[in-house]
């Protein structure tokens, strides 16, 4: 979502998609920055800004445009955050079929995929992507999530290595290290990985949660 703000272009036109999304997105993101969930706003009406209301806004630009993929990626994205995923995969879907390299949409699908414990498709879409796009570091940073899940830790590990040369954050990466290396009770390794996800990311709590677990029951 923060990407998809980042990336409009602001034109004079106020009709047009890219400025009509560009607002709603800011809208959305300051219910974010107020410290709002919109799960919680659609049940009870928010003082600051109404997430149904967006939502729908949103969701009206799918109609008048259906084959403009930033809307079409805004709707499944906030579909998802509502957590109402099987919306999210219609639009995602669409979007895939509609701009088949799109790698940001390809990782929100194979986190549904994997959410629904279809860990073969969460597989595929990502591999199939990577094949078009070799040098995203997202979809490996994913495809290692969906590795370390089906048990294949020693690819899972190659995958983020090769997403930290991509450029994905260190701290993320080492983190992620961390898991696989305290699943297979590397209790050492584990504990380097997490000292480094937090040279890297000081405020990042669940590596200091996991870290002080470690030490704890050591």
């Amino acid at each position: 979502m923060a990407a998809l703000l980042a990336c409009s272009t602001p034109t004079e036109n106020p009709h047009d998609p890219s400025v009509l999304l560009r607002d709603l997105l800011a809208a959305w993101q300051e219910t974010r920055d107020a410290g709002w969930s919109c799960e919680e706003s659609a049940a009870q009406s928010s003082p600051i800004i109404d997430c149904e209301r967006i939502s729908r806004e949103i969701a009206r630009l799918a109609v008048t445009f259906p084959r403009n993929p930033d809307i079409l990626l805004a709707n499944a994205s906030i579909a998802h955050a509502m957590r109402r995923p099987e919306e999210a995969q219609v639009y995602l879907d669409r979007l895939l079929q509609i701009q088949p390299i799109r790698p940001d949409a390809a990782v929100l699908r194979s986190r549904i995929a994997v959410s629904d414990g279809n860990l073969r498709l969460a597989r595929r879409v990502l591999e199939e992507q990577i094949e078009l796009v070799p040098d995203h570091a997202g979809l490996r940073e994913a495809l290692a999530s969906v590795l370390y899940l089906e048990g294949e830790t020693d690819a899972a590990r190659r995958s983020l290595t090769t997403a930290e040369r991509l450029g994905a954050p260190p701290w993320r990466v080492a983190y992620n290290l961390g898991l696989i290396a305290e699943s297979e009770s590397r209790l050492d390794e584990a504990t380097h990985h997490y000292e480094e996800a937090l040279r890297h990311a000081p405020d990042f709590d669940p590596a200091r949660a996991r870290l002080k677990g470690l030490k704890a029951s050591r």
